[in-house]
Order: structure tokens, then C-alpha cells, then sequence
């Protein structure tokens, strides 16, 4: 169950190594961030620093314009500092993904403000029902292990601290509180894949046992302790696979094709190279080939 209590424990687990860091809470307006906004502003008293940041992508006309709203009416009445990025013309929208494309606008906006006002961490509202969507997604792209552990808890100064969460406790716990918050009626069209999965197949799942989610999430720390575990273990296997001449750190093709095609395939993502039909290239090459991956920073 999301308690104050659960969430303290669940964010100390996370910034254990930190010492009074300081955040930037991503907040749309729906459910899930003004929990995750609420929980976050009943710690102040105990020193917790964070500032709030919201983007407008003015792609819903005036619900767009009430969740905005819905989230500075929240800052200024609890005295948080309110950062606001509002879409225009100058941010031009592909016709394709654009789910990607505001992905990529709200990240470079959040890494502005911390980098400007010196914040530790971004965190995000990413609850449980949000990581079987993404397992369901990768598991459809044979994604590998990394893919299928789901969305980290904590990776390159990103939290999610609502992980361990669902869906409905985060409904369960805005309603004992009394937290406002706006609902995106666009997540209930299944016109995206992600959207569909949650509209359609996830129900239907659920159907084949009571207890789905919370043994979903038994599987995800099995399969979080699996990838550490690999992990680890292909670095040792990588350190092995190197030669050396005067200038570069070669990784040797005759090693590395001995190893498995799981193996293979670990250590070559790592390079660019992620697709079966780049990595069959690197084995059926002549002698003395060279491949290289272009990177961009």
C-alpha cells in the first residue's frame, strides 16, 4: 500500500550514497505526479528540497491549458518553485512519433533547469502498471535482459521512486488526501501501442489472476537481481576478449566468436551494434576487417 511512510523508505533506498540532495519533480497534472508532488511537499519539514517543472505541449486545447493550471494553482499555494516550458510554433512537431519527439522536448527542458538551479535529481512519477506496459513493449522487440528488467529505478540521476506502486494505491492514496489532479482523456484511446496494451490487453491479463500485478512485480526484482548478476559476469568475459596493439584496444573476433550468441550480443550492443544482421556481418567479415560505429555525443 502508498503510505508517506512506504514512499520515505522506498526514496532513501534510492539516494542512500546522497546526502540532502535536491530535486526536480516532473509534473503533468494527472494522478500520478500530483501524488508523487503531494508526498514530496509533506517531506519538506524534514529538509527535502525540490522545485517543480511542467510542460504544456498545447496539444489538447483547453484540457492542456487545465492541467497547467491545475499544477501552478498546486506550486503557489505550498510555495514551490514553478518552472513552465509552453509548446509554440518554434517547436515544430514531426507527423510521425510524436511521442518521442515530447519525450525528448520535456528531457531537455528538465536538464536545463537542474543544470541552471543546481538540482541533484529529476524524478518521475513511474508507478508498477507503467513498468509491465514497458516490459510488454520490449518483450515484443526482443529486447533482451536489459529490456525486460523494466524501467530502473534510478539511472543517470533519474528516480522513480513510485515503482513499487500501482496504479490504483496512487488513486487510493489522492483520494484519502484529497489531491486534485486532471485526468488525460487521451490515454484512453488506444491509438497508440503503449496505450492499447494498458486499455486492452493489460485488463485482460489481469483476468487470469488476482494477484497479476503484485506477482509481475515479484518478477521484475527477480529479473533486476538476473541482469546484475549477467552483467557483472559479462564483464569479466569482455576483459578477456581484448588484444592490444600500439594504438588501439582491439576486441578479438576469434574470442569473442567462441562465446554464445547471448554473450555476442551483450558485449557488441555496447558498441552500436544491435541488430542480428550488423552482428552476423562482424563474424562472416575477412580477416583484418575492420568495423566501426558512428557515435554521436
Amino acid at each position: 500500500m502508498l503510505t508517506q511512510s512506504a514512499f520515505i523508505k522506498q526514496l532513501k533506498n534510492l539516494i542512500q550514497l546522497f546526502d540532502n540532495p535536491t530535486y526536480l519533480l516532473a509534473v503533468s497534472g494527472g494522478a500520478d505526479s500530483m501524488v508523487l508532488a503531494h508526498l514530496f511537499n509533506q517531506l519538506r519539514d524534514a529538509g527535502y528540497e525540490f522545485q517543480v517543472a511542467h510542460i504544456n505541449y498545447k496539444l489538447r486545447g483547453e484540457d492542456s491549458d487545465s492541467d497547467q493550471k491545475v499544477v501552478e494553482k498546486f506550486c503557489k499555494k505550498n510555495n514551490i518553485k514553478f518552472h513552465l516550458y509552453e509548446v509554440s510554433k518554434k517547436d515544430k512537431q514531426p507527423e510521425n512519433s510524436i511521442q518521442l519527439w515530447a519525450r525528448e522536448l520535456r528531457y531537455q527542458f528538465f536538464r536545463k533547469i537542474q543544470e541552471k538551479e543546481k538540482l541533484d535529481f529529476l524524478v518521475t512519477a513511474h508507478h508498477l502498471n507503467d513498468q509491465l506496459e514497458t516490459f510488454i513493449i520490449n518483450l515484443s522487440k526482443a529486447s533482451g535482459i536489459n529490456g525486460l528488467s523494466g524501467i530502473p529505478a534510478n539511472e543517470n540521476n533519474i528516480l522513480r521512486p513510485l515503482l513499487n506502486f500501482s496504479k490504483e494505491e496512487i488513486y487510493q492514496f489522492a483520494e484519502e488526501n484529497n489531491i486534485n489532479f486532471r485526468e488525460d482523456l487521451s490515454n484512453k484511446k488506444s491509438d497508440y501501442l503503449r496505450n492499447k496494451i494498458r486499455n486492452e490487453l493489460i485488463p485482460k491479463l489481469s483476468e487470469t489472476n488476482d494477484h497479476f500485478l503484485e506477482n509481475f512485480k515479484k518478477s521484475i526484482s527477480f529479473l533486476n537481481q538476473t541482469k546484475d548478476f549477467v552483467t557483472h559476469q559479462i564483464q569479466t568475459i569482455e576483459k578477456d576478449l581484448f588484444v592490444f596493439n600500439k594504438e588501439h584496444k582491439i576486441l578479438s573476433k576469434e574470442k569473442l566468436a567462441q562465446e554464445s550468441d547471448f554473450v555476442q550480443f551483450e558485449i557488441l550492443k555496447k558498441y552500436g551494434f544491435n541488430r542480428t544482421e550488423e552482428i552476423q556481418k562482424i563474424f562472416s567479415a575477412e580477416n583484418g576487417s575492420s568495423f566501426f560505429q558512428k557515435i554521436i555525443i
